[in-house]
Protein backbone atom coordinates (compact mmCIF):
# COMPACT_ATOMS: atom_id res chain seq x y z
CA UNK A 1 0.00 0.00 0.00
CA UNK A 2 1.20 3.53 -0.59
CA UNK A 3 0.53 5.49 2.11
CA UNK A 4 0.92 9.50 1.76
CA UNK A 5 1.68 10.86 5.21
CA UNK A 6 0.54 14.69 6.75
CA UNK A 7 2.21 17.17 8.30
CA UNK A 8 0.44 16.88 11.27
CA UNK A 9 0.84 12.98 11.71
CA UNK A 10 4.56 13.07 11.11
CA UNK A 11 4.64 15.73 14.32
CA UNK A 12 2.62 14.10 16.65
CA UNK A 13 4.13 10.72 15.39
CA UNK A 14 7.30 12.27 16.80
CA UNK A 15 5.79 14.28 19.32
CA UNK A 16 3.66 11.48 20.82
CA UNK A 17 3.57 8.42 21.75
CA UNK A 18 -0.21 7.57 20.73
CA UNK A 19 -1.90 6.36 17.12
CA UNK A 20 -0.05 8.71 14.60
CA UNK A 21 3.84 7.08 16.35
CA UNK A 22 2.19 3.46 15.72
CA UNK A 23 0.80 3.99 12.55
CA UNK A 24 4.41 5.67 11.56
CA UNK A 25 6.40 2.82 12.77
CA UNK A 26 4.06 0.38 10.96
CA UNK A 27 3.88 2.24 7.75
CA UNK A 28 7.54 2.55 7.45
CA UNK A 29 7.87 -1.52 7.90
CA UNK A 30 5.10 -2.38 5.78
CA UNK A 31 4.00 -0.38 3.45
CA UNK A 32 5.11 2.01 0.94
CA UNK A 33 5.26 6.02 2.38
CA UNK A 34 5.48 9.62 1.14
CA UNK A 35 5.68 12.84 2.30
CA UNK A 36 6.48 16.24 -0.27
CA UNK A 37 9.10 18.46 0.08
CA UNK A 38 6.36 21.29 1.27
CA UNK A 39 5.37 18.65 4.22
CA UNK A 40 8.85 19.02 5.28
CA UNK A 41 9.60 22.40 5.43
CA UNK A 42 6.13 23.01 7.09
CA UNK A 43 7.19 20.13 9.27
CA UNK A 44 10.61 21.88 10.27
CA UNK A 45 8.68 25.33 10.53
CA UNK A 46 6.51 24.02 13.13
CA UNK A 47 8.54 21.94 15.02
CA UNK A 48 10.57 24.87 15.76
CA UNK A 49 8.00 27.55 16.26
CA UNK A 50 5.50 25.64 18.32
CA UNK A 51 7.39 22.82 19.37
CA UNK A 52 10.25 24.52 20.57
CA UNK A 53 12.66 21.76 18.73
CA UNK A 54 16.34 23.20 18.41
CA UNK A 55 18.12 23.35 15.16
CA UNK A 56 20.06 19.67 15.88
CA UNK A 57 16.49 18.15 16.39
CA UNK A 58 14.89 19.22 13.44
CA UNK A 59 17.99 18.47 11.32
CA UNK A 60 17.59 14.83 13.16
CA UNK A 61 14.23 14.39 12.66
CA UNK A 62 14.49 15.45 8.63
CA UNK A 63 17.04 12.92 7.80
CA UNK A 64 15.11 10.45 9.80
CA UNK A 65 12.06 10.86 7.55
CA UNK A 66 14.65 10.94 4.44
CA UNK A 67 15.98 8.18 5.49
CA UNK A 68 12.41 6.53 5.93
CA UNK A 69 10.21 7.73 3.12
CA UNK A 70 10.18 8.85 -0.09
CA UNK A 71 9.88 12.47 -0.52
CA UNK A 72 8.10 14.15 -3.86
CA UNK A 73 9.49 17.27 -4.91
CA UNK A 74 8.17 17.18 -8.10
CA UNK A 75 4.44 17.09 -9.01
CA UNK A 76 1.85 19.08 -10.89
CA UNK A 77 -0.23 21.41 -8.86
CA UNK A 78 -4.43 20.01 -9.06
CA UNK A 79 -6.41 22.41 -11.78
CA UNK A 80 -9.16 22.81 -9.69
CA UNK A 81 -9.43 24.36 -5.85
CA UNK A 82 -10.13 21.36 -3.51
CA UNK A 83 -9.43 22.41 0.08
CA UNK A 84 -8.03 25.81 1.67
CA UNK A 85 -4.67 26.92 2.70
CA UNK A 86 -2.08 24.21 1.31
CA UNK A 87 -4.12 21.01 1.48
CA UNK A 88 -4.16 21.37 -2.48
CA UNK A 89 -0.50 20.54 -2.23
CA UNK A 90 -1.21 17.37 0.07
CA UNK A 91 -3.54 16.08 -2.50
CA UNK A 92 -1.05 16.83 -5.82
CA UNK A 93 1.37 14.69 -4.32
CA UNK A 94 -0.40 12.37 -3.17
CA UNK A 95 -2.32 12.12 -6.51
CA UNK A 96 1.46 11.81 -8.50
CA UNK A 97 2.51 9.12 -6.83
CA UNK A 98 -0.92 6.95 -6.57
CA UNK A 99 -1.01 6.89 -3.12
CA UNK A 100 -3.81 4.41 -1.57
CA UNK A 101 -4.39 6.70 1.37
CA UNK A 102 -3.53 9.87 2.82
CA UNK A 103 -2.83 10.07 6.77
CA UNK A 104 -3.97 13.60 8.10
CA UNK A 105 -5.44 15.01 10.74
CA UNK A 106 -6.40 17.95 9.32
CA UNK A 107 -10.30 18.55 9.35
CA UNK A 108 -10.49 20.25 5.80
CA UNK A 109 -9.14 17.23 4.37
CA UNK A 110 -10.60 14.70 6.38
CA UNK A 111 -14.11 15.84 5.39
CA UNK A 112 -13.09 14.69 1.82
CA UNK A 113 -12.96 11.27 2.89
CA UNK A 114 -11.44 10.59 -0.71
CA UNK A 115 -10.14 12.18 -3.60
CA UNK A 116 -9.38 10.42 -6.98
CA UNK A 117 -9.57 7.48 -5.04
CA UNK A 118 -7.23 8.36 -2.37
CA UNK A 119 -8.94 7.25 1.04
CA UNK A 120 -7.98 10.50 3.64
CA UNK A 121 -8.46 8.88 7.03
CA UNK A 122 -6.98 9.89 10.46
CA UNK A 123 -4.45 7.81 12.13
CA UNK A 124 -6.70 5.67 14.39
CA UNK A 125 -9.18 5.39 11.83
CA UNK A 126 -5.92 3.87 9.69
CA UNK A 127 -4.97 1.85 12.87
CA UNK A 128 -8.68 0.01 13.14
CA UNK A 129 -8.82 -0.61 9.72
CA UNK A 130 -5.21 -2.00 9.25
CA UNK A 131 -5.73 -4.42 12.10
CA UNK A 132 -9.10 -5.20 10.40
CA UNK A 133 -7.24 -6.05 7.85
CA UNK A 134 -4.23 -7.59 9.16
CA UNK A 135 -6.89 -10.26 11.26
CA UNK A 136 -7.88 -10.90 7.67
CA UNK A 137 -5.21 -12.15 6.37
Amino acid sequence: MKVFFDTNVIISSLVTHGHAAEVFEHCISNHDCYTSQYVLCEMEEKLKEKIGYTEFEVKTAIDFLINNIEVINDYTALLETVCRDADDDILAAAVSVGADCILTGDKDLLVLKSFKNINIVSPKRFWVLEKTHMKKN
